[in-house]
């Protein structure tokens, strides 16, 4: 009895032990998971919204003790038998901070998402801790520095999201060791190295692989194959070698393949053996296979295919119209041949592009009738022909038309007025014909217009003469519009011009056959950034209404009739980049207010009537381009023109300057062309000009300089084009660096030069002979002068002939 009594009393002992000690336990295991939490929080350091501030706290009240509490604070979750941390969701945040060691604590933890926030530094090698992690999601943060290896610790992962940060290094080969990995995303980093070419051996599980946009190499990995249960691959935008790995053809559950952006050779026919694919990325390598004739048989599924920018040869096949085509794009590749008329056969098409290839032929009609496309791009082929013209063809869906660079001809194709939601129409650099038609105002989402190099007119005398242009009005959207190198013919009309959309950026009407004056209302494009009217034959002034579009980059009214002088308003456009007024009859002062314009890179202002130059243009200082040829300019070139130190291109050509080409433009180290010709410049060519390293053209001809031409300019490697004709040079014409290509040419006019018979110069004589000379004669030019005492002119004529052997002292 006794015994027994014993016995129960120590059962007893025991179990309450235990039980003192799973308590004990379970206190220590909340402490660690609180503890690690309330870590992680402090190591936030931004947290716009609060919501950690005000939540994670061990002063939370709610209806559990305080040992659970962290069980309800936001993001966290915890398993209901043991009320440990099984996830932590804090994505979507916007929070700023670095991951602890401390979360390698969470023993529990089966899921953790920081996705989308701006969380930094380096993932700590604590990760490989959580032994029950299957979902890691650090996607779209700052992440820097190198992936743990440790990572391989995780053998229940099954989710690695990494993708949009800033890790780099080499993938750790433990990654594909992760037998139960599914999804693995590292995609938008700086990862280096190849992939191991076993790297399918250990993850046969695996089904999406994504490694787009890192800085990867090598050849894709020829066990691709053995990753049986792929859905989803991306190897895009990288640096891999090589050709497709036959494998690949084996994946029959693959339904996406990205390989563009890379410089892969050789066939593409094994991917043509997935029949479960739907998508196809492969742009932008160097394929040179050609697409097999039957794929809409062998690809049923086939819904996606991109293969733009590769070596893709002869003709389409046939058979592709009969796919289900959503998205097609075979554009810059070297297709040849008509496209088939069984283009109208694809329902369900939204995107078509085959620009930049070699077709030739008429558009097929069908393909206007395609009621889901959105877009249509066959620019820079060889299509000819006429497209419909009247109104029996719908396009409901169409945004965008680009049809650029071909050989078609006829009217303007009306039934585009159909196409209500067209946002982009560009018919360029074709020929086209006739009206442009009054219904283009039916287009209320237009925003890009492009008509340039066609055949368009006006309805010259008629009343609705400028009919399009009106209707434009209606499109409050358009952005650009440009109708440059067109016989448009006319008056241009002020009503019309100043109704056009104030959300205008871009107007050209360059070589239209314009005239009148430029109309006031330019002044109610207010968001314009380039303008330009060049090359008509616009007569009238500046308008001064020009200062109000300040956001002007770009002004381009060169080549017209334009004359009184240059407005101070237009001193006021801060953002102006390039002006071009030159081949006017503009006249007077270059304002001084000119140096107003900090953003100025372009200033052309030749073949005008101006007459003074203001010495603040030299203070432009990081303008690239001065073009001032051919205008009335006079006095000295300015010392100051050194300022310009990021200055490259520079004509003073055609104008009244004299006295001395400064020495100071030597220090434009920048400049690649430099016209001088036809002034009155006098003095020598200064040495220093053989310090302008980059220099390429070099113009000094007509004009009167003397002396040598330096020895220094033979140092201008790069200069391939050099006139000095028509000056009154002399000496020897160097004969190294860029002056064995020069021709006669260059040289003409100039009696007292000598060198190769090639130049068309005389022979220069002994040079050893003629530099003593020379000496000789300069000490005399200062001696004589001052000197009478015969004697002495006696002994410096014989040391004259003793350098001279073939000369006798008497």
């Amino acid at each position: 009895m006794a015994k027994a009594y014993f016995l129960l009393l120590f059962i007893i002992l025991i179990t309450f032990s235990s039980i003192l000690n799973i308590a004990f336990t379970t206190k220590l295991n909340f402490t660690t998971d609180q503890s690690s939490l309330l870590a992680i929080k402090d190591h936030i350091t931004f947290d716009p919204d609060h919501i950690l501030a005000k939540n994670w706290s061990t002063t939370t009240t709610t209806t559990t003790t305080t040992t659970t509490s962290f069980c309800n604070w936001v993001g966290v979750t915890c398993g209901a038998r043991h009320l440990r941390v099984t996830a932590l969701n804090l994505s979507n945040m916007d929070l700023n901070g670095t991951l602890p060691p401390h979360i390698g604590n969470l023993s529990f933890l089966s899921s953790i998402d920081f996705s989308f926030n701006n969380f930094y530094g380096h993932l700590p090698q604590e990760l490989s801790q959580l032994k029950r992690l299957k979902i890691i999601n650090f996607g779209k943060n700052n992440f820097y520095g190198h992936l743990p290896k440790e990572i391989g610790n995780c053998r229940k992962l099954k989710y690695l999201f990494l993708g949009d940060n800033q890790l780099s290094g080499t993938i750790p080969s433990t990654v594909f060791n992760l037998s139960s990995l599914e999804y693995l995303e590292l995609r938008y980093n700086h990862f280096s190295g190849s992939l191991p070419n076993d790297m399918c051996k250990n993850i046969s599980n695996i089904q999406f692989l994504k490694f787009t946009s890192n800085k990867l190499q090598g050849r894709l990995p020829s066990s691709i194959g053995k990753c049986t249960n792929l859905q989803e691959i991306s190897f895009a935008e990288n640096n891999f070698v090589g050709g497709i790995p036959t494998s690949l053809g084996s994946l029959t559950k693959l339904k996406n393949i990205y390989v563009y952006n890379n410089i892969l050779t050789g066939l593409i026919s094994p991917i043509f053996n997935i029949s479960s694919l739907e998508l196809i990325s492969i742009g932008n390598n160097n394929f040179s296979d050609n697409l097999p004739i039957d794929i809409c048989d062998k690809l049923r599924m086939l819904r996606y295919l991109y293969i733009y920018k590769n070596g893709l040869t002869v003709p389409i096949p046939t058979d592709i119209w009969n796919c289900s085509f959503v998205e097609l794009d075979l554009s810059n590749n070297y297709l040849t041949g008509r496209v088939p008329r069984e283009i109208g056969n694809i329902d369900d098409l939204m995107y078509l592009d085959l620009g930049s290839n070699s077709l030739y032929g008429e558009i097929p009609h069908a393909i206007f009738n395609s009621t889901k496309l959105q877009f249509l791009h066959m620019y820079d082929n060889k299509f000819s022909g006429s497209l419909p013209s009247d109104f029996d063809f719908w396009l409901p869906n169409l945004q965008e038309m680009l049809l650029w660079g071909n050989k078609l001809s006829g009217g303007f194709p009306s039934f585009i007025s159909n196409s209500s939601n067209l946002i982009t129409l560009d018919l360029n650099d074709n020929f086209f014909s006739g009206f442009i038609p009054s219904t283009l105002g039916h287009l209320r989402h237009l925003e890009v217009l492009a008509l340039d190099y066609n055949k368009f007119t006006t309805q010259s005398g008629s009343i609705d003469q400028w009919g399009f242009l009106t209707s434009l009005a209606n499109c409050k959207r358009l952005t650009s519009l440009s109708i440059s190198f067109n016989p448009l013919n006319g008056i241009l009309p002020a009503y019309a011009f100043g109704n056009l959309s104030s959300s205008l950026e871009k107007l050209t009407f360059s070589d239209c056959q314009l005239r009148g004056k430029i109309p006031v209302e330019i002044g109610n494009f207010t968001n314009m950034i380039g303008f330009d009217l060049s090359e008509n034959e616009l007569i009238g002034s500046l308008p001064i209404t020009v200062e109000r579009l300040q956001r002007l980059q770009l002004l381009h009214f060169y080549d017209n009739k334009l004359h009184g002088s240059i407005p101070h308003a237009l001193c006021n456009l801060q953002n102006l980049f390039e002006l071009a007024i030159s081949e006017n009859e503009l006249s007077g002062p270059i304002p001084s207010c000119i140096a107003n314009l900090t953003s100025l890179r372009h200033l052309v202002l030749g073949s005008n009537k101006f007459s003074t130059l203001s010495s603040s243009l030299w203070g432009l200082n990081d303008i690239l381009v001065i073009d001032l040829s051919s205008n009335a300019f006079k006095g000295f070139l300015p010392g100051k023109i050194q300022n310009l130190r990021t200055l490259i291109y520079l004509d003073l050509s055609s104008n009244k300057f004299s006295g001395d080409i400064p020495t100071t433009l030597g220090d434009l180290q920048t400049l690649q062309y430099l016209f001088l010709n036809n002034n009155k410049l006098q003095g020598v060519i200064p040495e220093s000009l053989g310090s302008l390293v980059s220099l390429l053209y070099l113009d000094l001809s007509n004009n009167s300089l003397s002396g040598v031409i330096p020895q220094s300019l033979v140092k201008l490697i790069y200069l391939t084009n050099f006139n000095v004709s028509f000056n009154k040079l002399k000496g020897r014409i160097p004969i190294e660096g860029p002056f064995r290509n020069f021709s006669a040419q260059s040289f003409m006019g100039n009696n007292g030069l000598c060198g190769s018979t090639r130049l068309q110069v005389p022979p220069c004589k002994n040079s050893s002979l003629h530099e003593h000379k020379s000496k000789t004669i300069v000490v005399l030019e200062f001696v004589l002068p001052t000197i009478a005492n015969g004697e002495l002119f006696h002994t410096m004529n014989c040391s004259m002939q003793r350098m001279d052997l073939r000369m006798t002292c008497y």
